[in-house]
């Protein structure tokens, strides 16, 4: 946090606030929605999806990234742009739909994705990061993705937020703060999250270690 700290010093007041920026949607917001790069936290409770706080619009240089945007450099205009592109994301999830399809997922293949798994596991014992990367769900071998009903339905659910001035840390590691699953209730406000899901699905609640629940929440 402290390196993070010290490239945006000026900013933190933009990150800390946990109130979503008002904001007229611009072409330019949508060009950067368009941008963004999501990653799978592995170290918070059960995991989840968040946007990738190494690299949120494809490089580590987000100034550098979101400048053809806004024309400028200046890390408190880069960081309310940020913010802003933030709270878009978090209200395209709940007032917009994604049909069903099958995607072509764009900078995105099974190789990157298990050469980064392992690297968020890093430290774990082998065996179980072996466990761990032997359920990694895998695109199709020419790089779609079958995005289907149910996962639709799990997404308009998804609590997805801006972490909030405790969890800004863990969530950005040593890189960017970036909106996140709700990591404890990802789906709501019950004991547990498969229990959720399956009411989000309309499906039995699901027995013990049941592997599709898991599945689904990993495929988000």
């Amino acid at each position: 946090m402290a390196g993070l700290a010290g490239r945006w010093e000026l900013a933190r007041q933009v990150y800390t606030n946990t109130e979503a920026p008002a904001a007229t949607i611009t072409p330019q917001h949508i060009a950067a929605l368009r941008k963004l790069r999501f990653a799978w936290n592995t170290r918070i409770e059960s995991g989840g999806p968040l946007v990738d706080p190494q690299a949120p619009y494809g490089s580590v240089d987000m100034a550098s990234d979101l400048r053809p945007f806004i024309g400028t450099h200046d890390r408190l205009a880069i960081a309310r742009f940020h913010r802003e592109v933030a709270a878009v994301l978090i209200w395209a999830l709940d007032n917009r739909e994604i049909p069903p399809a099958v995607y072509r997922l764009a900078h995105l293949d099974n190789a990157t994705m298990e050469q980064r798994l392992r690297r968020e596991l890093a430290g774990v014992p082998r065996e179980r990061v072996e466990l761990i990367v032997a359920g990694l769900p895998r695109l199709e071998p020419d790089g779609h993705f079958r995005f289907t009903d149910q996962h639709r339905r799990l997404l308009r659910k998804l609590r997805f937020e801006w972490p909030d001035p405790q969890m800004i840390g863990f969530v950005a590691g040593n890189g960017y703060p970036v909106p996140a699953v709700h990591f404890k209730p990802p789906f709501g406000d019950m004991t547990s999250f498969d229990i959720d899901m399956a009411s989000i699905l309309g499906v039995p609640k699901p027995s013990a270690g049941d592997p599709l629940f898991r599945r689904l929440y990993w495929e988000m």
